[in-house]
């Protein structure tokens, strides 16, 4: 009889729509917390933008790390970041991919605070929506920070799934109308 090692099956990948969801809920959870560094009259909120990319670090590398690859927004919508080998990646691959997009954020924040929705908040927005564009048009739904950090992510059962929750709401009330 030949030992053999039995690998558990290959998680599905996460569809750029789950990814996306769960990146603007990250995204709006720091923005809300970045608002304590806000000093009133001051052009360019210094105390904001470093309040912001700390706790962009602590939710998206240090909670990641220690709570299975999951941040809040890939817990609340089932979805779980990994390396190549299906485990959690250390803090070095963590910080470098997230380097990527989170000074992507950064200048998506500091573009959408100085006019709100305005050609500034376009233009420095652009590194953002170019680096995960491409996890619609990659087969393996990999954005350039994935590639940088060695990582993958997928889709879980470990969460909230909140995508389901609010499709039986929605289905729920469509039922009650009239």
């Amino acid at each position: 009889m030949a030992l053999s090692r039995q690998y558990p099956p290959s998680l599905p990948l996460a569809q750029p729509w789950r990814r996306a969801i769960a990146t603007t809920i990250d995204f709006i959870l720091i923005w809300l917390t970045s608002v304590v560094g806000i000093r009133p009259g001051a052009a360019i909120q210094w105390g904001q933008l470093f309040v912001f990319a700390l706790v962009w670090w602590l939710l998206r590398v240090a909670m990641v790390n220690r709570n299975k690859g999951q941040s809040p927004g890939h817990w609340l919508m089932n979805v779980r970041l990994l390396d190549q080998r299906q485990r959690t990646p250390d803090l070095l691959s963590l910080s470098k991919r997230e380097l990527v997009i989170g000074v992507g954020a950064l200048l998506a924040l500091a573009g959408l605070e100085s006019q709100g929705p305005s050609m500034a908040f376009m233009i420095l927005a652009l590194p953002l929506a170019v680096d995960c564009s491409l996890a619609w048009i990659d087969e393996e739904h990999r954005t350039l920070h994935d590639r940088l950090g060695g990582t993958k992510v997928y889709r879980c059962r470990r969460g909230f799934a909140l995508d389901r929750k609010l499709i039986e709401l929605v289905s729920k009330i469509r039922k009650d109308l009239p």
